[in-house]
């Protein structure tokens, strides 16, 4: 007969602490295969992100910001350094999609994907498709390092031209324009004369080579930037029609189990001390009990030990190491 024991343990997070029983059995059980479920072969979204995917946004989201440091920056248009934390990208189409969504993930967003990696050392980031007013699909990128905005239109536009989405704005561009310049005055609210008149004029001096196809900024003066991020990556406009993946992430950001632990009674010692003196909000569920803490209190309210065991983590995960970053 197979007997079990409840093990009590946690798991730390960023921004919080979750305890729960660890189920053992002995002799080790063998577990009966599941019964065939239709369910497990109907992934369909229909353009929602689901309250599951919604959580594994949030939580990446938690991870990414979390080893995000502030950094300065020079700004080469008006010669003086502002502060950086996360970038936040935007990618179009330069012309009318003629490709499915799939074809343009996979030959498009995951090559630029690549190329963030090793030109510019994107380490983690998070990615989210969204449809135009127009029918195209766009992305919208959120990542750890600055990226050029000018080298990143360059690789975008040379990526999409891979399916002709260039050449074919090019040659949109030339016939509207074919004689002289003409002003678009439905988009006058939004892009006056002046505007409209240096874009054609750069436009011509590329051969319209060079559409403006992405964007980059970085999310500042925003008070809580894990709020607004986490909105706005995990709403559902603007994803009607969408077909394939709606989001995804680097693989270490993907299905975080966090740094898990025994709690024994120097554990208990902490936890208790945390309640103390931070007096932190609990959430009791019935198989589980959160703390909302930040992390990195942990290293200031005598809890050594739990803040390391977080920081071992972080280092065998993805090859970050806090102490380095917050003493930096």
């Amino acid at each position: 007969m197979s007997e079990c024991v409840h093990i009590p343990m946690l798991s730390i997070h960023p921004d919080r602490i979750n305890m729960y029983s660890s189920v053992e059995w002995f002799p080790d059980r063998k577990r009966a295969k599941p019964k065939f479920d239709i369910r497990t072969v109907d992934n369909q979204h229909n353009g929602k992100i689901s309250e599951a995917a919604h959580r594994k946004v949030s939580k990446a989201i938690e991870y990414l910001l979390f080893m995000s440091h502030s950094k300065s920056l020079p700004d080469s248009h008006h010669g003086r350094a502002y502060n950086f934390k996360i970038a936040f990208i935007t990618l179009t189409l330069p012309s009318t999609q003629q490709h499915s969504d799939n074809d343009i993930k996979h030959e498009c967003l995951n090559q630029l994907l690549i190329e963030l990696r090793r030109k510019w050392r994107v380490r983690n980031y998070i990615w989210r498709a969204e449809k135009q007013k127009n029918g195209n699909i766009h992305f919208h990128i959120l990542c750890d390092k600055f990226v050029p905005w000018s080298e990143l239109r360059d690789c975008w536009n040379r990526i999409c031209n891979k399916l002709g989405y260039v050449d074919r704005y090019r040659e949109q561009m030339k016939a509207f324009h074919a004689g002289g310049i003409k002003i678009r005055e439905d988009l006058l609210k939004k892009w006056d004369y002046k505007k409209q008149i240096k874009a054609y004029q750069a436009g011509k001096a590329n051969d319209w080579n060079s559409p403006n196809s992405t964007d980059v900024h970085s999310i500042k003066k925003v008070s809580n930037i894990k709020s607004y991020v986490c909105k706005y990556l995990a709403k559902n406009e603007q994803t009607e029609g969408l077909t394939g993946r709606l989001w995804g992430c680097n693989v270490e950001l993907s299905n975080i189990p966090g740094a898990r632990l025994i709690i024994d009674n120097k554990v208990t010692d902490q936890l208790n001390h945390l309640l103390t003196t931070l007096k932190p909000d609990l959430y009791v569920g019935d198989h589980f009990t959160t703390m909302y803490v930040n992390a990195t209190m942990l290293s200031r309210s005598a809890c050594a030990d739990l803040f390391n065991h977080f920081a071992s983590f972080l280092v065998s995960h993805f090859g970050f190491s806090p102490q380095l970053e917050f003493s930096g």
